[in-house]
Formats: structure tokens, C-alpha cells, sequence
């Protein structure tokens, strides 16, 4: 029997869940710990999670007293056995608790947007630490590979955040807009500072634009209050709320001409490569992210969205002014030049080289 212990640091993340039932389906026996963010209800799953406590989405230090002391009461039930730590906080005191073989994830570098030098460093340094400890290192972008230089390249398992082969058979009509009304979407929790100047530049660009947002605001957040104001103030900005993924995709992207995916250009975000890459090139639907990250230059290499400095309105409603359709039409060829199956999360080679490392004999 093949079996693997998670310790998450959210619970109601659903790469996790995806990662989680992903193990399940290569046979894996799993047991679930995690913590739940406070306000949010777990998602539906095909495992029972066992919630050691609820945290905050705020900084790390306030976590800090929690995350030592659940961590610590179960870490005779993991002492021997493969575990997943999902993230830098989770690792920290998992490997002072727990000993034990473990595969390591990085989806991003928060660690890197901490104000204190000496912290920022040093967690840095800890986070190298435990990489080079880990049987392997799964990393969701290259970008991370790049930033980890001094990290044998063996170490990392890239796996990216790839669209669900669960995913329900999508068959659409090429999209365009050269009509009355381009429907723009966002997909997922909607938070950040970029996401709300790029409402506030559609609900002041009004015309022929809506922006149509789907999933969650992220509680308490300054920019998803802000955000939410618009949304109640200006008909052309429309909440639709949760939604199921990968379920629910395709109802989207049938309703949307381009999917909005503009992070930050900061240090924690720089180096991701979000799920929406994939899912908008599936659905042979450009993408608009921002530049100065990695994805940027991702998506202007492939050519199948929109780069724009997201953090300026102004160049938001030229880039709105300027939308035209033989341009939009480049984007949408290219994505429809890349397979869609090359989009599908099918990871057959991870699992293999994780169970030659393991020892494992598979039939």
C-alpha cells in the first residue's frame, strides 16, 4: 500500500485539493492535516479532512504560535512515513517536529515580500535548506526554478498548474469581438491591487465593456472592498459568485471573450505561472496579465493574450480603446496552435520518478 501524510496550509485551497485527490488517483492511500481559513467553508471533496485548527490571512508571524504547537501534536502519527508539506510556514515546523521523508511544494516566494531584512534573509535561507532536504521539490513554474539558481535542477519536479483532465468536453466557436459588447472575466479570489484598477478602469471605461467576476472576495481585504463597491455601483461589473472548478469552467469561458489574470509585479508573485495560462489557452481564450512578472513574458513569447502595466489606469483604458479584432485573432490562432491536451494536469512521469525514488515496485 502506497501511502502519503499532507500537512496544508490552507484547506480550502483548491490546488490542494486537486494535488491531494491527484496522489488518490495513482493509488495512494491519503491522510489529510490542514488548517482552514477562518470565514471560508471547506470545499467539497473526496477525502475527510482532519482540520488541526483555523488561521487568518495575514502575515506569517501571526501564524506562527498555531502552526508550532498542532504541528507538534501530530507529529508521532507522521514520524516514518512520506509526507507533503505545502508550503515554507508548514515545512518550518514540520521539520523541526517531524522525521520523516518528504516531498516539498513552492506556489510562491511570500517570504520575499517581508519588510525585515534580516527575516526576509533568513527565511530565504531556510527555505534553500529545505529544498535540498526534501526527495524532491515540486515548483509550479520555471520561473522558481530560475530564482532558485543555486539549487540542483534534479531536485524540482515542475509541474505547472495545468486544467483538470476531469474536465468536461468543451466544443465552442471561434471567439471574437467585433460585436456590440467584449465580455471580459476573472476567475478565482478576487483580491489584489491590479484586479481592482483594472475594474475601476472598466466601470469608468463603460461603453462597450463588462467585466464579469467569478468566485470569492478574499474576506476583509482593502482591494476586495473596493472592489466590491464598484461592483455594486456600476452596471457593467457583474458578481456571479462561487463556482465549481473544473465543473463550471466551461460555462464561464462560453460567457467570456478574454480572462483577466493580472498579478502584481511583486517579488511573492513574480515567478508564478497560474492555472489561468492554461485554462485560457484550452478554451482558446487570450489571456490579459501583467508585465514585469514572469507570465508576461510567457504569455508575449507565445503570443495568446495582452500584456499591460496593470497598476496604471490610465494605460488600462487605452489598452480597453485599443482592443481591435485582427489583433484579438492572432491571440486566439495561437492558442488554438497549442494542443489542448498539452493543457490537461497529466503528471504520469512525476509519479513514476517519485516511486523509482521511493523503492516503490509498480505492476
Amino acid at each position: 500500500m502506497k501511502e502519503i501524510i499532507f500537512i496544508l496550509s490552507s484547506l480550502n485551497d483548491p490546488h490542494y485539493q486537486k494535488r491531494v485527490e491527484e496522489f488518490m488517483n495513482h493509488g495512494y492511500e491519503v491522510t489529510v492535516y490542514g488548517f482552514k481559513r477562518t470565514g471560508r467553508d471547506l470545499p467539497d471533496s473526496r477525502y475527510t479532512p482532519i482540520v488541526l485548527g483555523e488561521i487568518q490571512n495575514r502575515s506569517f508571524k501571526s501564524r506562527i504560535g498555531t502552526l508550532k504547537s498542532k504541528i507538534r501534536s501530530i507529529s508521532k502519527k507522521c514520524k516514518g512515513k512520506l509526507c507533503f508539506y505545502s508550503s515554507l510556514d508548514i515545512a518550518i515546523f514540520a521539520r523541526l517536529y517531524i522525521r520523516s521523508p518528504y516531498i516539498y511544494e513552492v506556489c510562491d516566494l511570500t517570504e520575499l515580500t517581508i519588510g525585515n531584512k534580516f527575516v526576509r534573509k533568513l527565511l530565504t535561507r531556510i527555505n534553500l535548506h529545505i529544498i535540498r532536504k526534501s526527495i524532491t521539490t515540486i515548483i509550479t513554474s520555471q520561473g522558481f526554478a530560475e530564482h532558485f539558481s543555486q539549487i540542483d535542477p534534479g531536485k524540482f519536479s515542475l509541474i505547472p498548474n495545468k486544467v483538470s483532465p476531469d474536465i468536461p468536453k468543451y466544443t465552442s466557436e471561434r471567439k471574437t469581438i467585433a460585436k456590440d459588447v467584449i465580455k471580459i472575466g476573472f476567475a478565482g479570489v478576487i483580491r489584489f491591487e491590479t484586479i481592482y484598477h483594472f475594474v475601476k478602469a472598466c466601470a469608468d471605461y463603460g461603453k462597450n465593456i463588462e467585466l464579469h467576476l467569478y468566485g470569492i472576495y478574499n474576506g476583509e481585504d482593502e482591494w476586495s472592498l473596493k472592489i466590491q463597491d464598484l461592483e455594486r455601483n456600476h452596471d457593467n461589473i457583474t458578481f456571479h459568485g462561487r463556482f465549481s472548478n473544473p465543473d463550471g469552467l466551461p460555462a464561464i469561458y462560453s460567457n467570456i471573450d478574454m480572462v483577466l489574470c493580472t498579478y502584481p509585479p511583486t517579488l511573492g508573485v513574480k515567478y508564478a505561472e497560474p492555472n489561468k495560462l492554461y485554462e485560457a489557452i484550452y478554451f482558446r481564450c487570450p489571456i490579459i496579465v501583467s508585465e514585469k512578472v514572469f507570465l508576461g513574458d510567457k504569455v508575449k513569447r507565445l503570443n495568446v493574450g495582452y500584456v499591460i502595466n496593470a497598476m496604471d489606469e490610465n494605460d488600462i483604458k487605452l489598452f480597453l480603446a485599443g482592443l481591435n479584432e485582427a489583433d484579438y485573432q492572432e491571440k486566439v490562432m495561437a492558442c488554438e496552435g497549442i494542443k489542448q491536451i498539452d493543457c490537461l494536469n497529466i503528471n504520469e512521469y512525476f509519479f513514476r520518478q517519485l516511486e523509482s525514488e521511493l523503492g516503490i515496485i509498480t505492476k
